[in-house]
């Protein structure tokens, strides 16, 4: 039985924006990754589960749970982590995520040091949130998503702007927590944290699903078609974006380095080793639309 059914969902802000429109797809334990552009709805989506947002038509459960009918059962059985989450500066890590968990119902007194030390802040407990480095209010605020052991979390770009060491140790956190029949719900743009620790993704384009499965069906789509070509300028490259979907391109000294789709075989380059990012950005209209 999946963890989160989502049924024809449609969302319609009062303004006319249509943040979703007729979504369907379910979400299992472990770690699933929700990609999309900016505005594809993914914060839209992530909302709604949480029970912020009500679905303008469609129905999402989370364990059985309708999240318009039965909104508190839902928000017991979930953490949530947004993008911006507002700390007060002046308190400390320890009193923050005490302050979160008896907003919770959470009474044992032990429960946000012990939260704490499960993303390695314990040692930081007394300093000020304003003293904290962007890594550090980050593991704060996954402590107080993780306050009451919930079954669900909801991570909005959780590493966002965080340098390699801090993104490595956020994911070794949200894989830990996802290993003992939990879920997780990681929304990132950041290709490379969905490939470290997600085996199932769905991908959102402008309000719609576009994709939804394992990592590796994916990858099918373009596996034995991404290549390599070298070019020497800019007009180079615009006459290849009239012949081939363009991936990535990176720029040399005195050349061009394009990572391309060779959907019909028109290119005598052999293939390479192709990537999750490769396959997420020829789906989604080549780099020029990423």
């Amino acid at each position: 039985m999946p963890v989160i059914d989502i049924n024809n969902v449609t969302k319609i802000y009062k303004n006319g924006v249509v943040g979703l429109e007729d979504v369907t797809f379910s979400i299992g334990p472990g770690v699933f990754g929700l990609l999309g552009h900016n505005g594809a709805g993914k914060t839209t989506l992530m909302r709604m589960i949480a029970t912020i947002l009500r679905p303008t038509s469609g129905t999402i459960t989370v364990m059985g749970h309708d999240t318009v009918k039965e909104g508190e059962a839902v928000r017991r059985n979930i953490g949530y982590l947004p993008q911006e989450l507002s700390m007060y500066a002046n308190l400390t890590a320890l009193e923050f995520v005490s302050y979160m968990a008896r907003l919770k119902g959470v009474t044992n007194a032990e429960e946000a040091l012990n939260k704490l030390d499960e993303v390695g802040m314990a040692e930081y407990r007394n300093r000020k949130i304003g003293q904290l480095s962007g890594g550090m209010k980050r593991r704060v605020g996954i402590a107080q998503a993780l306050v009451g052991n919930p079954r669900i979390v909801i991570v909005d770009e959780p590493t966002a702007g965080l340098d390699p060491e801090e993104r490595v140790r956020f994911r070794g956190i949200l894989s830990r927590f996802a290993g003992n029949d939990r879920t997780v719900i990681l929304s990132t743009h950041i290709i490379e944290d969905v490939h470290q620790i997600c085996s199932h993704l769905a991908v959102l384009r402008k309000g719609r699903l576009f994709f939804q499965g394992p990592s590796d069906s994916l990858l099918d789509r373009v596996r034995g078609k991404v290549k390599v070509v070298e070019l020497s300028s800019d007009r180079d490259l615009a006459d290849l974006r009239k012949r081939a979907v363009v991936i990535s391109t990176t720029y040399g000294s005195k050349s061009l380095t394009v990572r391309i789709m060779d959907e019909n075989g028109r290119f005598p380059q052999a293939p390479v080793h192709e990537t999750l990012e490769d396959a997420y950005v020829y789906c989604m209209g080549g780099n020029e639309h990423a």
